[in-house]
């Protein structure tokens, strides 16, 4: 009786579960990179600035959204950095309207709270649900200086109140990045943002690339063992409910909640240990859109499907490309792995060895909360 009450509320459930469990043929969750400008140089960033021509148009990415398939959940902007777009509402309303997603997630700065505030009345004038991600990885001027962008330390806390005020169809979290460069002093930083600053949305994840992949074994643990330790914080103060997660009471946001006290511990398993773990959805369920239309499964792989240019901007015409298959081939054959963090979420929703796991945060927050 309660599974069909859940699907009379969502009619689309069962074809999403086939195609998460069995089929996997068309992407849950695409995250686009609407530029490569960025007004910000961070030591540990891996995107290109050098090449700023080309960008997909409104018309162009119109089209894609509208071939993305009938699966598709959650679609991330980010960039660069997406509010350098004048036109970034545009490119999240084209999606939320033409497309099956339902939530727009933004990754960004915090440098420009004009824009973010033009942003959020538009999208709260259309209903549109938008959940932003800011960075945040120092103590105050510090972080300005460390993102080499004056008065950064103000914007973002100010970007961070002004969407807070269009709560609950807008959320906001802090995100620290730890990296070489900050190890030492991110626990310090977190209590800062929890305490100092009355943030109670924070998350932190790992830096990954070729500096820390290639960096010495004593560099890699310092990052390993403040990583851990400041996940560990972010666990405890979760239950204790000073920190609040997702907080829109849907079974969605219990399930990223509990998918939160899984995710961190088999990303710093995989980042010690080097080793596979379980199968990577990426290009399966997740795929990357590079600002020029280039399709790619993950951010860490130089696997290209193709160009959405080479197939009339028709996203699931390249999706299923010649190359796509071939990709989808090596990263399963060769037990591809990493500790990309959007992957791993669609690796523990999708797989289940991960659902004990799941089910018993899922209950335990439940009664905990």
């Amino acid at each position: 009786i309660l599974v069909g009450e859940i699907l009379k509320k969502n009619p689309c459930l069962f074809n999403e579960f086939l195609n998460a469990f069995l089929f996997r043929k068309n992407p849950v969750y695409l995250i686009q990179f609407v530029t490569e400008r960025c007004n910000a140089r961070c030591p540990h960033c891996f995107v290109d600035f050098k090449d700023k021509s080309g960008e997909l148009s409104l018309e162009q990415i119109e089209k894609l959204a509208s071939t993305s398939g009938n699966c598709l959940r959650n679609v991330a902007l980010t960039g660069g950095e997406p509010f350098i777009r004048e036109d970034l509402f545009e490119i999240a309303d084209i999606w939320y309207q033409n497309s099956t997603a339902q939530t727009i997630s933004i990754t960004t700065n915090g440098s420009m709270p004009d824009r973010i505030e033009d942003f959020c009345k538009k999208a709260s004038q259309k209903n549109i649900p938008v959940f932003f991600l800011f960075s945040y990885d120092f103590i105050g001027e510090k972080h300005s200086e460390y993102r080499r962008l004056k008065d950064l330390h103000i914007n973002v806390m100010t970007s961070y109140e002004i969407v807070k005020k269009y709560s609950p169809k807008m959320s906001a979290m802090l995100q620290l990045t730890v990296s070489e460069n900050n190890a030492d002093s991110a626990f310090e930083t977190y209590n800062y943002m929890k305490n100092e600053l009355g943030v109670k949305n924070i998350n932190c994840s790992i830096v990954r690339g070729s500096n820390i992949d290639n960096a010495p074994e004593n560099v890699r643990e310092k990052v390993g063992c403040a990583y851990e330790k400041l996940q560990s914080q972010i666990d405890k103060d979760f239950d204790l409910h000073e920190l609040i997660g997702y907080t829109n009471r849907s079974l969605t946001s219990t399930i990223l909640n509990a998918k939160n006290k899984i995710l961190w511990k088999y990303v710093l398993k995989d980042f010690r240990e080097g080793k596979y773990i379980s199968p990577c959805r990426a290009g399966e369920l997740l795929g990357i859109i590079y600002s020029k239309g280039d399709i790619f499964p993950c951010e860490m792989l130089n696997k290209s499907f193709g160009n959405l240019k080479e197939f009339d901007y028709d996203f699931l015409k390249c999706w299923n490309s010649v190359n796509a298959l071939n990709t989808r081939k090596l990263i399963k054959n060769d037990k591809c792995h990493c500790t990309y963090e959007c992957a791993w979420l669609l690796n523990i929703l999708s797989t289940f060895q991960y659902y004990p796991e799941l089910f018993y945060y899922i209950i335990r927050n439940g009664l905990m909360r």
